[in-house]
């Protein structure tokens, strides 16, 4: 644990929503500067009826992120050396290139960088088996993309930093050891509630119900679990609002149609869907009518028979990734003419993350979006992560790893565990040169025996 997290734990609550707010004007100074403004007027004034300007938009985009790759990254030097690059002009030429796995990118992530970690923002972000990789993102990438999310938000209603939003993340905002049942923190910067999705569980949401009622927030957003039990509870006690949300918009997670019925039926508002990835991913956005776009605007998106998807991400300067196998799934859909007028692909669902989950003794269950996060502090010497429940009491995590990694870095896995699932179930830490696999071949992040 850093110095400062130590300080943050250590302070009374109303310290706390001070370094959190504090934290907040940072960010705000980072992610919404003049790069985030002129970008969200032009996302304003853009005409997405016209299907030949984005496409030309997209092509343009597309030839200048792979020339800025190839001379500003060392790894694409090389990984393009054979590559003509007065033949790649337009989105139809992507196949010119070669795909980049995700195991690729893991071995030679620094290599990748095309910024110094000076310059760039840093980003760490965990796949399906939570191996942890750590991205760069210049300063003008971050301010265009939270434009691009402002913009989607925007459509339905929600002015970011005019209104009041309430978030369900998975930031550690509560110390281990807190006893007050207050589950939340203030970021005033940009009027936002920061609750801890990680207590968003039993006879704790009771106290969220509360607050939100007091807090009276515009927009909600965060894991669709997490949103989803705060709103069969609402359900369940039929309990009356106080506030009628714009809309609420989940991330991260994927959102099951119950989930989606349950919390607009709770909240008494749209819930609009969207998709992208720390790391960088074009961005998929629900519009008004209920259906999800594919931003041709932000990337380009290739949709496998299988329904993998290849991704390029246009805001991806400072660890540029191009063709690269993000390890998530869509699919396209056979209508693609939507009443909203907006002539971008239409994508009949996404299969991007998996529900599965740990139960828990004291903290209910926990899905893979808390989990993937455990191995982020061990700079790339994990290569693959999985957890196995095979009792309540337990779980078995394995990890096959490089060189890198020492037993030292056992205890940091400990005391996230104890933090994200508590400290009343063991936990046994095992090495291993390959995980388990479905059938399918694919290899998941958790198993639970349990539990079905």
């Amino acid at each position: 644990m850093s110095l400062l997290m130590k300080i943050y734990y250590h302070s009374p609550i109303f310290l706390q929503n001070a370094f959190t707010t504090m934290q907040g004007y940072i960010y705000k100074r980072q992610r919404f500067g003049s790069v985030y403004k002129q970008t969200l007027e032009s996302l304003k004034n853009r005409d997405y009826s016209d299907e030949r300007a984005l496409r030309d938009y997209q092509n343009m985009r597309f030839r200048e992120l792979v020339r800025y790759a190839k001379h500003n990254s060392d790894f694409y030097k090389e990984y393009y050396r054979g590559v003509n690059l007065s033949e790649i002009n337009t989105v139809d030429d992507i196949t010119k290139l070669p795909i980049l796995p995700k195991e690729t990118v893991r071995q030679n992530l620094e290599k990748m960088y095309a910024v110094s970690p000076k310059e760039g923002l840093e980003s760490n972000t965990s796949g399906t088996t939570g191996t942890s990789m750590k991205f760069y993102k210049t300063y003008k990438d971050s301010q265009r993309r939270m434009a691009y999310l402002d913009y989607f938000k925007y459509q339905h209603g929600f002015v970011a930093i005019k209104m009041k939003r309430a978030s369900f993340t998975s930031s550690k905002i509560v110390p281990p050891k807190q006893k007050a049942k207050v589950f939340w923190r203030d970021n005033l910067a940009i009027r936002q509630r920061i609750y801890s999705g990680y207590h968003c569980k039993g006879n704790d949401i009771k106290y969220f119900v509360d607050n939100l009622n007091l807090f009276r927030p515009e927009s909600l957003d965060g894991y669709p679990s997490a949103l989803y039990e705060l709103a069969r509870y609402i359900i369940d006690k039929n309990i009356k609002l106080t506030f009628r949300p714009i809309a609420v918009f989940p991330t991260a997670e994927t959102l099951l149609p119950h989930y989606k019925e349950a919390i607009e039926k709770a909240f008494n508002c749209p819930v609009r869907d969207q998709y992208a990835s720390s790391e960088g991913a074009p961005f998929i956005t629900e519009c008004k009518c209920g259906k999800l776009h594919y931003c041709v605007d932000t990337g380009v998106i290739e949709f496998m028979e299988d329904g993998e998807m290849v991704v390029t991400c246009f805001e991806t300067h400072g660890t540029p990734l191009i063709r690269y196998e993000i390890g998530d799934r869509a699919f396209l859909s056979k209508e693609q003419n939507c009443q909203c007028g907006c002539k971008m692909p239409v994508v009949d669902r996404i299969e991007g993350r998996t529900l599965d989950f740990i139960q828990t003794k004291s903290h209910g269950k926990m899905t893979s979006i808390y989990l993937s996060l455990v191995s982020s502090d061990f700079n790339n010497s994990v290569k693959a992560m999985q957890f196995i429940q095979n009792d309540t009491e337990s779980v078995d995590i394995y990890l096959v790893t490089d060189e890198n990694y020492t037993r030292d870095m056992d205890k940091i896995i400990l005391d996230k565990m104890n933090y994200n699932l508590g400290d009343d179930m063991e936990y046994r830490i095992h090495l291993v040169n390959e995980l388990h696999k479905e059938k399918s071949g694919k290899c998941r992040l958790i198993i639970n025996k349990v539990s079905k």
